[in-house]
């Protein structure tokens, strides 16, 4: 009942103030908001700034697991509009795995020191998202792969013969190795790294606004770091690189450090 009157709130305040923002998307765990503001000379999220083009158009996200409440400050030139969002809870499904191979549930001891370096290489690539400033997506979003068998879905999580592990932070589309990889958006490479122990070939790509995609598992990158890339670029080819007990493509999308279900982009598509 809480969440259904969360909604109604939501939909409700936004009716009211409609000439002066709108929003596209729901105020959910895991999931992208879309916003237009008209004339903002401002936008601030609990204090923190918040970028938007010269229409206005301005992006939020909330986390997989995000239960805090935010408020969104608007500031026009005859008003200031206030917006309390306390993200909707999301039912994630749970996978379980058994038999699997022990490699795949717990790496070995003498990779440890080569997770913690790869680690620190992605912890610095992720650094730089914020930097850019425009709405590189503002042209929308398509699928990185048109077609293929979704093996994994967002937000789920694994249970491997019996261990629980983190949650799924993408969607893994199972297709023939080979198979080409779009870049869902106009966006910047951060990093395009080779045979990582977890993500093997993988891409980062800055989008702008905080919004940044990742492609991994790859067999061949087409990039490099700093090149800039249009939506649709083929961007690499499907493999089975680093953890991985299939060809597919593990495709994941965050706004800063926040974890999105990646279908989320498309109501950018639907409505803009």
């Amino acid at each position: 009942m809480k969440s259904i009157l969360n909604i109604i709130l939501f939909v409700s305040v936004t009716s009211i103030f409609g000439q002066s923002v709108k929003f596209y998307g729901e105020p959910k765990q895991g999931s992208l908001l879309f916003g237009v503001a008209e004339n903002p000379k401002r936008i601030l999220l609990n204090d923190k700034p918040i970028n938007f083009t010269s229409d206005g158009v301005f992006l939020l996200g909330f986390d997989r697991d995000d239960t805090s409440s935010y408020l969104l400050s608007v500031e026009m030139s005859s008003r200031t509009y206030l917006k309390k969002i306390t993200p909707v809870k999301t039912e994630y499904k749970i996978q379980r795995i058994n038999r699997m191979k022990q490699k795949y549930v717990t790496p070995p001891k003498e990779v440890e020191e080569r997770i913690v370096r790869e680690r620190k290489i992605t912890r610095s690539a992720k650094e730089k998202i914020g930097e850019v400033k425009e709405a590189l997506f503002i042209k929308g979003f398509v699928k990185p792969i048109q077609k293929g068998r979704i093996s994994s879905v967002f937000g789920s999580q694994r249970i491997l013969n019996g261990v629980p592990k983190s949650p799924h932070n993408g969607i893994d589309i199972a297709v023939p190795r080979g198979t080409p990889v779009k870049a869902m958006t106009d966006g910047k490479v951060l990093l395009s790294a080779d045979n990582f122990y977890y993500a093997g070939n993988f891409i980062i790509l800055d989008h702008g606004q905080g919004l940044n995609s990742m492609y991994l598992h790859l067999s061949k990158s087409y990039v490099k770091e700093g090149d800039i890339v249009k939506k649709g670029d083929v961007i690499g080819e499907v493999g089975t690189t680093g953890r991985s007990t299939g060809p597919h493509l593990h495709w994941a999308v965050q706004w800063f450090n926040k974890r999105i279900d990646p279908n989320t982009v498309f109501i950018f598509n639907e409505n803009f």
